[in-house]
C-alpha cells in the first residue's frame, strides 16, 4: 500500500513538474514564436494554435462565453474525480500513481490556461504529407501518456489477479 505522504510526493514532483514545463512552454510559444518553424519535415512543426475548444478542436468555432466557463468547469470536475481516486485507492500500483499524476498534472496545465485566457495554447502540428493530427501540448502529452500507462497498469494487473485464481 502507498501511503497518502509518498502519493503527495508523487503529485509534488511528477503533477508539478508537468504543470510548470507546460506553462512554460505555453508561455515561450505565445511570445516567441513569430512564424512556423519546422522540426522534422515532412512530420512535426511549432506552431501557435488557440483551442477554444475541447480535446483536438472539437466545439473551436466561434466564440462563446458558456462554452468556455462549461468546459472549465468540466474539467475541473474530471480534476477532482482523479484528485479523489489517487487520495482514496487501496493497493495501487507506483505506475498507477505516476499514470494518474502525469493525467492531473496535465488537466491542471489546461485548466489555467482556460480559466487565465479563455482558450488552451496547443503548438506541436504533427503531420504526414497533407494529413495533420490536431495541434497539441505539453499538458496533452502527459494525459495521453499517463492514460497509456494507466491502461497497460490496469491490463497488467488484470492478468495478473486471474493467474492468482
Amino acid at each position: 500500500m502507498i501511503r497518502l505522504r509518498q502519493r503527495l510526493l508523487y503529485l509534488l514532483v511528477i503533477g508539478v513538474s508537468v504543470v510548470a514545463f507546460d506553462q512554460v512552454t505555453k508561455y515561450l510559444i505565445v511570445h516567441f514564436l513569430t512564424h512556423k518553424i519546422v522540426i522534422m519535415p515532412g512530420f512535426a512543426d511549432l506552431v501557435v494554435v488557440y483551442n477554444r475548444g475541447m480535446a483536438f478542436g472539437m466545439l473551436n468555432a466561434g466564440a462563446c462565453t458558456l462554452r468556455t466557463a462549461l468546459l472549465a468547469v468540466l474539467n475541473l470536475g474530471v480534476f477532482a474525480v482523479l484528485l479523489a481516486v489517487f487520495v482514496l485507492s487501496k493497493d495501487v500500483t507506483h505506475l498507477t500513481m505516476v499514470s494518474l499524476c502525469l493525467i492531473m498534472g496535465g488537466a491542471a496545465g489546461n485548466i489555467i490556461d482556460r480559466i487565465r485566457l479563455g482558450y488552451v495554447v496547443d503548438f506541436i502540428d504533427v503531420y504526414v504529407r497533407s494529413a495533420h493530427w490536431p495541434a497539441f501540448n505539453i499538458a496533452d502529452s502527459a494525459i495521453t501518456v499517463g492514460a497509456v500507462l494507466l491502461a497497460i497498469d490496469l491490463l497488467r494487473s488484470g492478468k495478473t489477479k486471474k493467474s492468482q485464481t
